[in-house]
């Protein structure tokens, strides 16, 4: 009896290190798995926080816009201005400037003999006072008199116009052409430079 039970006793063992070995193989299974379950959990959390930043950024970038903006402010000489346009932006870089697109301008806004001027696209500095038309500028001078020109600078605060494009213009006195031009004195200084060209209508 004893030497029976001593002799069948070494036959177990390989089972039980099969046993082992199998439930050591499951643990480390079962901690790839976790460790697989955890990369995967923190790589999309980071990817939807990556992505939150990223549209946070987008937004706080993009311009803020408005239709049918309208600006208004007093001249120096005391009469109204009005500004208004299809469509304005402001710059996400520099606040204080603001894209126009198809811009007017009214100075001596609510005046029986207000001048205005329209164009395409505008830039308006509200600190340096400055309102930039391009394309297309047209100028009513409220008197009578009509210029085209692709250019117009003009201080909001003396109203005063500057052009650096050439110009023609028309009214009750005649035709004039030059390749530059300077409006002040509310309109009734006009100043034109480099090959001025007039054709005066004779008065009866």
């Amino acid at each position: 009896m004893t030497t029976a039970a001593l002799s069948a006793a070494p036959a177990k063992k390989p089972r039980r290190n099969r046993r082992r070995r199998s439930a050591r193989w499951a643990r480390a299974g079962l901690l790839v798995l976790a460790a697989g379950v955890s990369l995967t959990v923190i790589g999309q959390t980071t990817f939807r926080m990556l992505d939150a930043r990223n549209a946070a950024r987008a937004q706080t970038a993009a311009p803020l816009a408005m239709d049918n903006p309208r600006f208004t402010g007093a001249m120096r000489d005391g009469r109204a201005f009005l500004i208004t346009a299809r469509r304005a932006e402001r710059d996400a870089a520099d606040p204080n400037k603001v894209k126009l697109v198809e811009p007017t301008l009214v100075r001596g806004y609510g005046a029986p003999d207000a001048s205005k001027v329209t164009s395409k696209d505008g830039i308006y500095q509200e600190a340096q006072n400055l309102l930039v038309l391009t394309q297309d500028v047209k100028i009513d001078n409220g008197q009578g008199y009509q210029f085209a020109s692709q250019e117009a600078r003009i201080d909001t605060k003396t109203g005063e116009v500057v052009g650096g494009a050439p110009v023609a213009g028309a009214g009750p006195r005649g035709n004039v052409s030059a390749d530059s031009y300077s409006v002040s004195d509310k309109g009734d200084r006009v100043v034109f430079k480099g090959r001025v060209r007039t054709r005066v209508q004779p008065t009866n």
